[in-house]
């Protein structure tokens, strides 16, 4: 069975090199799993098995291609439709998720020549600290939550709790970037007590793990998720290639 999806423009991808009817199941079991771990609930999951059918003619390998390829067009027509059209209602996971393509389209893309942009101004940008990664998601969310603010103080009754980025009310985003010498186990502990600190219901801890430590990202983000039933807890988890 092949790895989880990771995002929507994986999954596209992913569907695209489907050349045979194993590989075509195999990719619709993980996008459901994907459509469920992003909040969506039966109706669309059944939606997704309607046109995701395709018929298998066992005299023809032509007709059973030609109806692969009818169903795999669906099912991304399908994606545009639930995900990707759709970020303000309930696509934050997915957006976040996606994160790494806006990074890799603006600082690993060769510049055109005729710009005033060239490639050692972008090389000069690094990131170094949460500081950072909060600048470039704020400027990557804005457009698609205009309500979206930085650094939002909430008062739970006992103490204030900052918001690295509020997105609605009951919504908000905590970054954390790892560093030099940071443990895992530290990192856990300061997601914790961020779990128990804020009030609101949905927190999104947007993890930018610039110095690698955690060796199993799937293993941690459903420890974490799992912390608590009284909020939803997402992790999401970012390994940079390049800064």
């Amino acid at each position: 069975m092949s790895k989880e999806i990771s995002g929507i423009q994986e999954a596209i991808e992913r569907i695209q090199e489907c050349s045979s009817p194993e590989a075509f199941d195999d990719m619709k079991h993980q996008l459901k799993a994907y459509m469920k771990r992003t909040g969506m609930g039966a109706e669309c999951i059944s939606e997704l098995e309607k046109r995701a059918f395709y018929y298998v003619n066992e005299y023809s390998e032509k007709d059973t291609s030609r109806s692969i390829k009818e169903a795999k067009e669906r099912v991304i027509q399908y994606i545009y439709e639930k995900m990707a059209k759709k970020p303000g209602e309930n696509n934050l996971l997915s957006v976040l998720e996606n994160y790494y393509y806006f990074l890799e389209s603006l600082l690993e893309r060769e510049p055109d020549k005729r710009g005033g942009i060239q490639k050692n101004h972008l090389d000069a940008i690094r990131i170094r600290n949460e500081y950072d990664v909060q600048f470039l998601l704020y400027a990557y969310l804005k457009p698609l939550y205009p309500e979206a603010r930085l650094e939002v103080s909430e008062d739970t009754g006992y103490s204030t709790v900052r918001t690295d980025i509020y997105i609605e009310p009951d919504k908000v985003i905590e970054i954390k970037c790892s560093r030099e010498n940071m443990k895992v186990k530290k990192l856990i502990e300061e997601i914790e007590a961020d779990i128990i600190h804020y009030s609101v219901s949905n927190i999104y801890f947007f993890i930018y793990d610039k110095e690698k430590i955690i060796e199993n990202p799937i293993v941690l983000k459903n420890h974490l998720e799992k912390k608590t039933k009284e909020k939803q807890v997402r992790i999401i988890i970012h390994q940079p290639r390049r800064l």
